[in-house]
């Protein structure tokens, strides 16, 4: 605690204020008389005044003021005492600052939770199960874990996915699981190339075999080759088969006209009506008000998952 020493304000840390109002030397007294010693007191106009109190004292002279009515606004602080004063809150808010960021980065690195996603999610308690006897489990660090092969052990414990997907999102493990249908490609060593067959943006590219032309964040058309069967070995091109999945995100348009306002929610459902063979992951509508009605324009966005080998 900052105290006044030798009976004055020697080493002891002012805060500053600038006071206005009508009657000063009513307040001066009454502020005295409360026990606030004041300290470079300077008349600055006939309605304000500028003075300074002990860093102790201020949060009291600071309520008198209030409570007078008096406009009051800080300054500053200074005294003998200051830059010591200043050096102790400094380190105070470094290390602060040094604590909240390490807390940051030991808890970004825990999977408080596992949430699983997708058409498999109906398999949630088979996974989970996997994965408490692989280790992975709350508490578990996500640097201690590559998702990567997660992903790829899940796949191949079982027929029930034709793809799967771990991210961490937050301090959540996300599971994306894609059920296997009857129709699912089996693998063939005769694919030399997996092209899209619609427009889209990539979202993830796994190959096994083969080379990547895409990589996520891209822009692909129909009929984009996106991985191509040949790798370089000793600086040689081989020609091979490609084993590989790209999962890519597709947007997907449409219009409804309706004559009534709020039709918001059944313009969604509507759309995620065509596409329920689909795993929709986003949508939004945008209504506009046009003759004789409205005009809702909807955006799904979806999941297409494209396989070769």
């Amino acid at each position: 605690m900052w105290k006044d020493k030798r009976g004055g304000k020697g080493l002891s840390v002012l805060v500053t204020y600038r006071i206005t109002g009508l009657n000063l030397d009513r307040f001066i007294n009454t502020v005295k008389n409360r026990g606030i010693a004041l300290y470079d007191v300077k008349k600055q106009s006939q309605n304000s005044i500028k003075v300074s109190v002990s860093l102790k004292q201020s949060e009291k002279f600071f309520a008198i003021a209030k409570e007078l009515c008096y406009n009051i606004r800080k300054i500053g602080l200074k005294g003998k005492a200051y830059p010591l004063y200043k050096l102790i809150t400094s380190l105070g808010m470094v290390l602060g600052a040094i604590v909240f960021i390490a807390t940051q980065l030991v808890f970004s690195d825990v999977v408080l939770e596992c949430c699983y996603v997708g058409t498999g999610s109906v398999y949630q308690n088979e996974v989970q199960e996997y994965l408490f006897d692989m280790g992975v489990k709350k508490y578990s660090r996500f640097s201690k874990i590559d998702l990567d092969v997660l992903a790829d052990q899940i796949l191949s414990d079982g027929k029930r996915f034709s793809f799967v997907s771990c991210y961490k999102k937050g301090n959540r493990l996300m599971i994306d699981l894609t059920l296997a249908h009857e129709n699912t490609p089996i693998i063939d060593g005769e694919v030399y190339s997996l092209f899209s067959d619609v427009d889209g943006v990539v979202e993830s590219v796994k190959v096994y075999r083969g080379t990547p032309l895409v990589k996520v964040g891209d822009q692909v058309k129909t009929g984009d080759l996106l991985v191509d069967g040949y790798a370089v070995i000793k600086e040689q091109t081989v020609k091979i088969n490609v084993l590989a999945t790209v999962t890519l995100i597709v947007k997907e348009q449409r219009e409804y006209f309706f004559d009534q306002d709020g039709k918001e929610d059944y313009a969604l459902a509507l759309i995620e009506g065509d596409l329920a063979d689909k795993e929709i992951v986003n949508s939004s509508v945008n209504k506009s008000v046009v003759d004789g009605g409205y005009l809702y324009q909807v955006v799904a966005e979806y999941k297409r998952i494209l396989f070769a080998g």
